[in-house]
């Protein structure tokens, strides 16, 4: 039997460590396993590749692995395989765009192995690492970069006995991301960054966080619901998504608020131009046009420039933008440090680390969960207040899927499809 996995777009990366959109992670996925789990309804830590866990102290994590696993060419899966796929992850650490994975292990020495046992050793605490080794960004790989889960690379895509399963740029498939009529679907909230205008506060008047701010406070985001309706998603409420660890409803900040908007712009008429892709989501366009026009009532223009992913790249590594228009889904609250930190991605382009920086490195090594709390929570109190994220929207992911031929398919706690 041959399964299409339809796609609107061809941006595929089969490299786990490297996979970054959502195609490119969902066909990792069904290749290759990570350590750990996370149920994607109570976001409990279960069992994968390994057996169980423990911290000796905050800087020595231990896990047993199982087995009776191998990879898909039948090397066992051992310790000493799972030691050199976190190796290889650290020798990324100079691929620009900076990957998710090496960000993972940062304070990372050595990882050590002694019978079934796999010992991780810091130089500081990471707080999100155990969270982190659920992600399809940590999956363990071979050294010649096969995996252990039931689905296995072939020259035609990917293979599981008899069954065949390709990945392919269609508007239809046996799965499809999105709603489809007759469909059975299967559908999540994404944990992680809501969807929102990313400023570039290196360029022009966005360098000012007064700007910034006025922009954001002339979002009237509840109009914005409509729009959102058909897709399931939903207005966003601080930079995190609700379900992430750690959320704090940041909903009073980002009121609608036109008379200190204009207070902060001084009578200040602006262009502004946000660089996107529309492939991923139903909703990019119209919620960019929606806050245009709004934007447009108070003297404020936004053009929108829908480009390929190509010129997307260029442009985002170039700085040549104002803003970004994306999402980034992720269960721990960590994602803020990989997406906003200056010696991370850095989307906003800022110059020199300041005390924003200070906290995203704090609550990494603060292992103290209610501590880390009041930390997070005062990142995304700063991010809003400052204007580096304009919130939007945050993602709802549904996967439709033939009933006829599949059953059980289920979004995983990174929104991933996994395919029984």
């Amino acid at each position: 039997m041959t399964l299409t996995y339809g796609w609107p777009t061809d941006q595929l990366t089969t490299d786990p460590r490297l996979a970054y959109n959502s195609i490119s992670k969902t066909f990792c996925r069904q290749v290759y396993e990570s350590l750990l789990d996370v149920d994607p309804g109570s976001g409990e830590l279960l069992p994968w590749l390994a057996t169980s866990w423990r911290y000796r102290d905050p800087l020595t994590l231990d896990l047993e692995i199982r087995a009776d696993k191998v990879f898909s060419d039948g090397t066992p899966l051992t310790p000493t395989a799972v030691a050199q796929s976190f190796t290889e992850i650290r020798a990324l650490e100079r691929v620009s765009p900076l990957p998710a994975a090496v960000t993972m292990l940062t304070g990372l020495d050595r990882v050590d192995t002694d019978g079934d046992t796999v010992t991780f050793r810091f130089t500081r605490h990471n707080a999100a690492f155990l969270r982190s080794l659920a992600s399809v960004n940590l999956a363990i790989t071979s050294r010649a970069g096969l995996g252990t889960g039931r689905w296995a690379r072939t020259a035609e895509g990917l293979r599981d006995g008899a069954r065949r399963l390709i990945f392919q740029k269609s508007v239809s498939g046996d799965l499809y991301p999105g709603r489809v009529d007759g469909f059975a679907a299967a559908a999540l909230d994404n944990p992680g960054i809501s969807y929102g205008l990313c400023p570039n506060a290196s360029r022009g008047l966005l360098a000012d966080p007064r700007i910034r701010r006025a922009l954001s406070l002339l979002i009237d985001r509840p109009r914005l619901q409509p729009l959102l309706d058909p897709s399931g998603y939903s207005v966003a409420t601080s930079v995190l998504t609700p379900p992430t660890l750690d959320y704090r409803d940041c909903t009073a900040e980002l009121t609608y608020d036109p008379a200190t908007a204009h207070r902060l712009l001084d009578g200040r008429r602006l262009r502004f131009e946000v660089v996107f892709n529309s492939t991923f989501s139903p909703v990019d366009t119209a919620v960019l046009n929606a806050v245009s026009a709004q934007w447009a009532d108070h003297g404020v223009e936004l053009a929108l420039c829908d480009v390929d992913f190509p010129e997307l790249r260029r442009r985002q590594e170039s700085g040549d933008y104002d803003f970004r228009f994306f999402y980034f889904t992720g269960s721990d609250p960590d994602v803020l440090r990989y997406q906003f930190a200056v010696t991370q991605r850095n989307m906003n382009r800022r110059t020199e680390p300041d005390e924003l920086d200070t906290l995203l490195d704090a609550q990494l090594t603060c292992a103290d969960p209610a501590a880390r709390r009041e930390l997070v929570h005062d990142i995304q109190r700063r991010i809003v207040g400052d204007g580096l994220w304009l919130p939007l929207c945050n993602v709802h992911t549904v996967t439709s899927y033939r009933p006829d031929v599949l059953s059980g398919v289920y979004l995983d706690a990174e929104a991933l499809a996994r395919i029984p």
